[in-house]
């Protein structure tokens, strides 16, 4: 990698230094409301702080760039809070545009909870936001296609209601396809790793 800089600090102080319009690429996972307790402190995630986060991100991202967040909400009171559809929409509110919206399945939970009233919660939310129109898109394909080898037939349903013959009919199917938007990753279970909320390997 070329010009690379390693900036250690508070996002909400380092994204003030950075230029406008220099970023390609954010990959974030910040605070779920008040799941955990950076530095003592559990309470400074609230929405004045995750809006400026945001709209640093939006001035500092390149036309074209694009900003991975990956979130969660709390359980508060029986009712999950909604910050990440919050978060998601300020960032639409301030010009980014809703990309994507991907799930990230842990296929585990490790949340305080009752599982008498609920689900076990086994995912979390990865918004793409992007500046304007995504410039680039380098998809992983790494997904076994069950029919790979044989010829593309089938039709696709159009607004109406009718159906058509889909636009590759005939080509021969790839032996690997595009991953799809739920992502089977298991989290870190490295214990060492000295992290409230240590990330996927």
């Amino acid at each position: 990698m070329k010009n690379v800089k390693l900036m250690l600090g508070d996002a909400g102080e380092k994204l003030s230094s950075i230029a406008e319009n220099t970023i390609d690429l954010t990959i974030t996972s910040p605070p779920y409301d008040n799941l955990r307790t950076y530095n003592g402190n559990n309470s400074q995630w609230r929405p004045s702080v995750w809006q400026s986060v945001i709209a640093e991100l939006f001035r500092v991202t390149k036309e074209g760039g694009t900003v991975v967040w990956n979130v969660q909400d709390a359980t508060v009171n029986g009712s999950k809070t909604g910050t990440s559809f919050r978060q998601a929409i300020y960032a639409q509110d301030i010009g980014f545009n809703l990309h994507d919206t991907m799930i990230w399945n842990k296929g585990g939970f490790t949340a305080v909870g009752s599982l008498q009233t609920r689900y076990a919660p086994v995912f979390e939310f990865m918004f793409v936001f992007t500046k304007g129109k995504i410039r680039t898109f380098n998809p992983i394909k790494d997904r076994k296609n069950k029919h790979g080898g044989k010829r593309l037939s089938g039709s696709v349903r159009q607004p109406d209601g009718t159906f058509k013959p889909m636009a590759a009919q005939g080509s021969v199917q790839a032996e690997y396809g595009q991953r799809f938007s739920i992502w089977d990753v298991t989290p870190c279970k490295e214990r060492s790793i000295k992290h409230p909320a240590r990330m996927s390997e």
